[in-house]
């Protein structure tokens, strides 16, 4: 199955936290044994450096990247005119990472990994935790 990541998801799977829901955490690994795809927003890549710029998260974002970028099962997707295209509807999102995250969702058909509240109660978004 596939899926789309928000950033915390991503790095608390990559650092093994406590915080990762046990649904989430499986999803992760079914990605890890190449059951499932889950596709990252450039904008979560981009937010997970500015946490590891910051020291917010102990964790290597180069191995992270490379992790990602060796894998078959991660895949990196372009914020572009599709997506941005997207992003038009969604007034009912304020941040825009989260409509950056949301809106690669709709456009892939896919459900978001993700704790964050506001995505989990719009009923035109799918998500899981």
């Amino acid at each position: 199955m596939n899926f789309i990541t928000d950033t915390h998801a991503l790095l608390w799977w990559f650092t093994n936290s406590p915080r990762i829901s046990p649904a989430a955490s499986d999803i992760f690994e079914k990605c890890e044994e190449g059951e499932n795809v889950i596709f990252i927003p450039s904008i979560v890549i981009a937010e997970a450096l500015s946490i590891f710029d910051k020291k917010r998260v102990s964790f290597d974002f180069r191995t992270l990247f490379k992790k990602i970028n060796d894998s078959d099962n991660f895949v990196i997707i372009a914020l572009d005119y599709p997506i941005l295209q997207k992003m038009i509807d969604l007034k009912d999102i304020p941040e825009l990472h989260d409509k950056i995250i949301a809106s690669t969702a709709k456009y892939l058909n896919l459900p978001i990994i993700t704790k964050d509240e506001i995505l989990q109660n719009l009923s035109h978004i799918k998500t899981v935790w």
